[in-house]
Protein backbone atom coordinates (compact mmCIF):
# COMPACT_ATOMS: atom_id res chain seq x y z
CA UNK A 1 0.00 0.00 0.00
CA UNK A 2 1.04 3.61 -0.98
CA UNK A 3 2.82 5.75 1.76
CA UNK A 4 1.80 8.62 0.97
CA UNK A 5 -1.14 8.97 -1.92
CA UNK A 6 -0.45 11.79 -4.02
CA UNK A 7 -3.34 13.48 -5.83
CA UNK A 8 -1.98 15.57 -9.00
CA UNK A 9 -4.45 18.10 -9.99
CA UNK A 10 -4.59 18.08 -13.88
CA UNK A 11 -5.60 21.12 -15.55
CA UNK A 12 -7.36 21.24 -18.63
CA UNK A 13 -8.45 24.60 -18.27
CA UNK A 14 -7.01 28.09 -17.65
CA UNK A 15 -10.05 28.71 -15.64
CA UNK A 16 -9.16 25.67 -13.13
CA UNK A 17 -5.20 26.65 -12.46
CA UNK A 18 -5.90 28.81 -9.71
CA UNK A 19 -7.20 26.55 -7.81
CA UNK A 20 -5.42 23.86 -8.35
CA UNK A 21 -2.69 26.13 -7.41
CA UNK A 22 -4.28 27.37 -4.09
CA UNK A 23 -4.55 23.48 -3.33
CA UNK A 24 -2.69 21.70 -0.74
CA UNK A 25 -1.18 19.05 -3.71
CA UNK A 26 2.47 19.25 -4.57
CA UNK A 27 2.63 18.71 -8.33
CA UNK A 28 0.44 20.18 -11.13
CA UNK A 29 -0.29 18.91 -14.77
CA UNK A 30 -0.88 21.73 -17.20
CA UNK A 31 -2.49 19.15 -19.17
CA UNK A 32 -4.07 21.02 -22.38
CA UNK A 33 -3.28 24.69 -21.14
CA UNK A 34 0.13 25.21 -22.50
CA UNK A 35 1.98 26.58 -25.76
CA UNK A 36 5.51 27.68 -26.19
CA UNK A 37 4.22 31.02 -25.70
CA UNK A 38 2.63 31.21 -22.27
CA UNK A 39 4.35 27.86 -20.49
CA UNK A 40 7.65 29.94 -19.18
CA UNK A 41 4.79 32.27 -17.41
CA UNK A 42 2.72 29.19 -16.38
CA UNK A 43 5.83 27.09 -14.93
CA UNK A 44 6.88 30.45 -13.09
CA UNK A 45 3.84 30.41 -11.45
CA UNK A 46 3.31 27.20 -10.70
CA UNK A 47 7.02 27.86 -9.18
CA UNK A 48 5.92 30.93 -7.13
CA UNK A 49 3.23 28.62 -5.39
CA UNK A 50 5.40 25.95 -4.24
CA UNK A 51 4.80 23.76 -7.17
CA UNK A 52 6.30 21.14 -9.43
CA UNK A 53 4.89 22.06 -12.93
CA UNK A 54 4.34 18.63 -14.95
CA UNK A 55 3.62 18.98 -18.88
CA UNK A 56 2.57 16.76 -21.43
CA UNK A 57 5.21 17.24 -23.99
CA UNK A 58 3.19 16.10 -26.99
CA UNK A 59 0.32 18.49 -26.36
CA UNK A 60 2.78 21.80 -26.29
CA UNK A 61 1.49 23.63 -29.19
CA UNK A 62 4.77 24.78 -31.35
CA UNK A 63 7.66 22.32 -29.21
CA UNK A 64 9.22 19.59 -31.49
CA UNK A 65 9.99 15.99 -30.04
CA UNK A 66 13.90 16.25 -30.68
CA UNK A 67 16.73 16.44 -27.61
CA UNK A 68 17.01 20.22 -28.61
CA UNK A 69 13.03 20.39 -27.63
CA UNK A 70 13.54 18.87 -24.01
CA UNK A 71 16.41 20.43 -23.23
CA UNK A 72 14.34 23.82 -23.78
CA UNK A 73 11.81 22.27 -21.70
CA UNK A 74 14.16 21.86 -18.66
CA UNK A 75 16.78 25.01 -19.30
CA UNK A 76 14.56 27.57 -20.63
CA UNK A 77 10.78 26.66 -20.03
CA UNK A 78 11.84 25.51 -16.35
CA UNK A 79 9.05 22.21 -16.19
CA UNK A 80 9.90 19.93 -13.53
CA UNK A 81 8.76 16.67 -15.16
CA UNK A 82 7.34 15.48 -18.74
CA UNK A 83 4.42 13.07 -18.86
CA UNK A 84 3.51 11.28 -22.51
CA UNK A 85 2.78 7.67 -24.12
CA UNK A 86 5.78 7.65 -26.87
CA UNK A 87 8.22 6.08 -24.88
CA UNK A 88 11.00 6.87 -27.12
CA UNK A 89 10.27 10.64 -26.16
CA UNK A 90 10.47 9.67 -22.53
CA UNK A 91 13.82 8.36 -22.79
CA UNK A 92 14.55 11.98 -24.37
CA UNK A 93 13.51 13.78 -21.38
CA UNK A 94 15.10 11.36 -18.86
CA UNK A 95 18.38 11.82 -20.72
CA UNK A 96 18.56 15.72 -20.25
CA UNK A 97 17.45 15.20 -16.47
CA UNK A 98 13.72 15.80 -16.12
CA UNK A 99 11.59 13.55 -14.44
CA UNK A 100 9.60 11.14 -16.83
CA UNK A 101 5.82 9.86 -16.11
CA UNK A 102 5.51 6.92 -18.71
CA UNK A 103 1.75 7.00 -19.90
CA UNK A 104 0.42 3.85 -20.11
CA UNK A 105 -2.70 3.07 -21.74
CA UNK A 106 -4.44 -0.24 -21.29
CA UNK A 107 -6.07 -1.14 -25.02
CA UNK A 108 -5.29 -4.66 -25.04
CA UNK A 109 -3.08 -7.50 -24.23
CA UNK A 110 -0.89 -6.16 -26.97
CA UNK A 111 -0.19 -3.34 -25.28
CA UNK A 112 0.08 -4.84 -21.95
CA UNK A 113 2.88 -6.91 -23.48
CA UNK A 114 4.19 -3.65 -25.29
CA UNK A 115 4.71 -1.74 -21.79
CA UNK A 116 6.07 -4.55 -20.31
CA UNK A 117 8.95 -4.73 -23.17
CA UNK A 118 9.76 -0.86 -23.20
CA UNK A 119 9.79 -0.32 -19.54
CA UNK A 120 13.15 -1.48 -19.24
CA UNK A 121 14.58 0.67 -22.02
CA UNK A 122 11.98 3.50 -21.39
CA UNK A 123 13.23 3.18 -17.20
CA UNK A 124 10.57 6.20 -16.11
CA UNK A 125 10.40 7.79 -12.70
CA UNK A 126 6.32 6.93 -12.99
CA UNK A 127 3.90 5.62 -14.89
CA UNK A 128 0.25 6.58 -15.45
CA UNK A 129 -1.96 3.69 -15.95
CA UNK A 130 -5.13 4.80 -17.89
CA UNK A 131 -8.32 4.34 -17.75
CA UNK A 132 -8.63 3.77 -14.06
CA UNK A 133 -11.04 0.99 -14.49
CA UNK A 134 -8.63 -0.86 -16.13
CA UNK A 135 -5.69 -0.09 -14.11
CA UNK A 136 -7.25 -1.20 -10.80
CA UNK A 137 -6.93 -4.79 -12.13
CA UNK A 138 -3.33 -4.59 -13.49
CA UNK A 139 -1.75 -3.02 -10.57
CA UNK A 140 -0.15 -5.92 -9.37
CA UNK A 141 1.21 -7.04 -12.57
CA UNK A 142 2.75 -3.60 -13.04
CA UNK A 143 4.51 -3.78 -9.94
CA UNK A 144 6.10 -7.01 -10.29
CA UNK A 145 7.98 -5.39 -13.55
CA UNK A 146 8.56 -1.60 -12.11
CA UNK A 147 9.50 -0.66 -8.90
CA UNK A 148 8.93 3.10 -9.30
CA UNK A 149 5.64 4.88 -8.51
CA UNK A 150 2.96 4.11 -10.42
CA UNK A 151 -0.45 6.22 -11.02
CA UNK A 152 -3.80 5.60 -12.17
CA UNK A 153 -6.15 8.26 -14.33
CA UNK A 154 -8.58 8.33 -16.71
CA UNK A 155 -12.42 8.73 -15.98
CA UNK A 156 -11.74 9.04 -12.10
CA UNK A 157 -14.66 11.69 -10.99
CA UNK A 158 -16.07 10.14 -7.81
CA UNK A 159 -14.47 10.15 -4.46
CA UNK A 160 -15.19 6.81 -3.62
CA UNK A 161 -13.35 5.56 -6.74
CA UNK A 162 -10.75 7.41 -6.05
CA UNK A 163 -10.09 5.88 -2.52
CA UNK A 164 -10.79 2.62 -3.74
CA UNK A 165 -7.71 3.09 -6.04
CA UNK A 166 -5.93 3.97 -2.90
CA UNK A 167 -6.73 1.52 -0.93
CA UNK A 168 -5.95 -0.84 -4.06
CA UNK A 169 -1.91 0.34 -4.03
CA UNK A 170 -1.72 3.00 -6.50
CA UNK A 171 1.00 5.93 -5.45
CA UNK A 172 -1.49 8.18 -6.87
CA UNK A 173 -4.09 9.62 -9.52
CA UNK A 174 -4.15 11.89 -11.89
CA UNK A 175 -7.89 13.75 -12.01
CA UNK A 176 -9.51 16.77 -13.64
CA UNK A 177 -11.96 17.09 -11.59
CA UNK A 178 -11.81 19.56 -9.68
CA UNK A 179 -14.37 18.27 -7.08
CA UNK A 180 -11.75 15.77 -6.00
CA UNK A 181 -8.37 18.25 -5.83
CA UNK A 182 -9.52 19.31 -1.95
CA UNK A 183 -10.28 16.68 0.89
CA UNK A 184 -14.09 17.01 1.71
CA UNK A 185 -15.06 18.67 -1.61
CA UNK A 186 -18.34 16.42 -3.20
CA UNK A 187 -17.51 15.59 -6.63
CA UNK A 188 -20.33 15.83 -9.15
CA UNK A 189 -20.47 13.56 -11.99
CA UNK A 190 -18.09 14.52 -14.83
CA UNK A 191 -15.96 13.00 -17.69
CA UNK A 192 -12.83 14.05 -15.67
CA UNK A 193 -9.57 12.89 -16.44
Amino acid sequence: MAEAFILIPSVRDMRTLDRALQSRHREILLSTVSHIGNLAELTALCHRHGKEAIVNHELIGGLGSDTVAFEMLKKAYKVDAVIGANPYHISRAKAVGLKTIWKVPLLDSLSLEMAFRSIEVTKPDAVELRPAVCAYDFLDVFRKVFSGKIFASGFINRKDFAERLRRRGFDGIMTSTRELWEPGDRPRASAGK
